[in-house]
């Protein structure tokens, strides 16, 4: 069984279970193309309060665009496919908790979840109480990855920051990168996974379609 198939399956099982936020505690759906996409991405960034870091990592990750903080309408052959941005904060996390039950409640058009990115609010190890409430979240999502606190990035403006593409060559380990020079290791597996989790489910859409005829 794919890790797509399993991401499913957790879906179906959790939707019928799952109470939908209130209407004010919901993201909008785009009634109409991603407006300021100048390609079509592999998957999208959806933020899911302001400051999340999804803007800063759809500039870093190649394939990804943000979503503008709503769910895409799937128009125009636009990927379906959705990954939510938190940042590791208690209020970050209920924010992304609320947009996984509006999914999972069928109040969020046509995408697909597959993941949950948390991204540090601060340096060092994570709180105990904001990684007990990050493991309940994310028992929703999927699959969670974590993007560590880099101080250079919070300098500088996005446009500033390098740029990973699948397909990239892994620098040589060093003791220390600088992350406005090289895309850091751990976001570059970051996108790797992503790019995975992404083409398991196209493989596994095509499969089925096969199936029924």
């Amino acid at each position: 069984m794919t890790a797509a198939m399993k991401l499913r399956r957790q879906s179906e099982v959790v939707q019928a279970g799952v109470v939908a936020p209130p209407e004010s505690r919901r993201a909008p759906v785009w009634d109409r193309p991603v407006p300021g996409v100048g390609r079509a991405p592999l998957w999208w960034l959806l933020g899911v309060h302001g400051g999340a870091g999804a803007s800063t990592l759809a500039r870093v990750l190649a394939p990804a665009a943000d979503a503008g903080r709503r769910w895409p309408g799937v128009f125009d052959r636009e990927s379906p496919f959705v990954v939510l941005v938190a940042r590791e904060t208690i209020a970050g996390l209920a924010r992304a908790h609320d947009l996984l039950r509006q999914h999972h409640s069928g109040f969020a058009g046509s995408s697909e979840v597959l993941g949950l990115i948390t991204v540090a609010a601060r340096p060092g190890r994570m709180p105990a109480e904001i990684r007990r409430y990050r493991d309940v979240v994310g028992s929703l999502a999927g699959q969670v990855w974590q993007v560590p606190w880099y101080e250079e990035w919070t300098l500088v403006e996005p446009e500033s920051l390098p740029i990973w593409t699948p397909g990239d060559e892994i620098p040589q380990k060093k003791k220390r990168i600088d992350p406005l020079e090289e895309v850091p290791l751990a976001v570059r597996e970051l996108g790797a996974d992503i790019v995975a989790v992404v083409r398991e489910n196209l493989d596994s859409s095509a499969s089925f379609e096969e199936g029924q005829h």
